[in-house]
């Protein structure tokens, strides 16, 4: 057993130097070891068998000096003017002067990358889009919110206001009210072309458009028109289901479509 216990006595790992070794209560083997400083350190075995411990915590220290100073060097609004002893995501966070005037407090890893240009005022000036064009939208007001992004009140060349996100604007995605493409066949929510098709929808179980089976066996015909679903009743066969259906086109899709010439 005590050749157990002093087999480790004597030995080096990185800067620490094993002098006596014995077992606690959980059964782990601890050891008192003195590094090169003279500080004594009680450390697992296991983490000195791994090299996960090599010091009392001065190569730590000496580590944690290696870095590469910023000092005077500028980053977008920001200049560096020294480093902190703060640390996050084992990033040094360096103290910058924002050209507005204000301090802050920024890790190297966000300036040197380019993530932080600001210490916040960048944003909110690129932020006020009032009276910007975005293709033929006009941004007015800020009226809302959505996911943390604001929603603008926007005027479109055709006169229309529509509501816009404000990723949207910057990234040019939404440049107008809809005008732009307007379906010619959508009048008063309603596709002509779709409803005269009969086209059935890739999600039709029945291969009857506008019915669909229910849990006990039992058909549902429904109709759909200007952006309103109208419910024409449940019926025990396909064939009663389908037959509402075609009440339901007669009654709402044939005078719109011989309102517009379309029948």
């Amino acid at each position: 057993m005590k050749k157990q216990i002093d087999r480790y006595r004597g030995k080096q790992f990185g800067y620490l130097i094993v002098l006596s070794s014995y077992r606690n209560k959980k059964g782990y083997w601890k050891c008192i070891c003195q590094c090169k400083c003279g500080k004594q350190k009680e450390v697992f075995t296991s983490n000195l068998l791994s090299g996960r411990t090599k010091s009392c915590g001065c190569l730590e220290e000496a580590n944690q000096r290696k870095y590469i100073d910023l000092t005077g060097k500028r980053f977008g609004m920001l200049t560096a003017i020294s480093p902190t002893k703060q640390r996050k995501d084992s990033s040094i966070v360096w103290e910058c002067l924002c050209d507005c005037g204000n301090v802050c407090y920024i890790t190297s890893h966000n300036l040197i990358r380019g993530d932080t240009k600001s210490c916040g005022c960048l944003r909110s000036i690129n932020s006020d889009l009032t009276g910007k064009y975005f293709g033929k939208l006009q941004a007015l007001k800020v009226i809302g919110e959505s996911h943390g992004r604001p929603l603008w009140l926007c005027e479109c060349e055709c006169g229309k206001q529509c509501v816009v996100q404000y990723n949207n604007l910057r990234s040019g995605h939404t440049r107008s009210c809809g005008c732009t493409r307007e379906n010619p066949n959508l009048i008063g929510g309603t596709n002509l072309s779709l409803i005269r098709s009969g086209k059935l929808s890739k999600r039709n179980t029945s291969g009857v458009r506008g019915v669909s089976p229910t849990r006990n066996g039992k058909w549902i015909a429904t109709i759909t028109f200007q952006g309103k679903r109208h419910f024409l009743g449940t019926y025990v066969t396909i064939d009663e289901a389908e037959k509402a259906r075609k009440k339901g086109e007669e009654k709402y899709f044939k005078p719109f479509l011989v309102m517009y010439g379309k029948e």
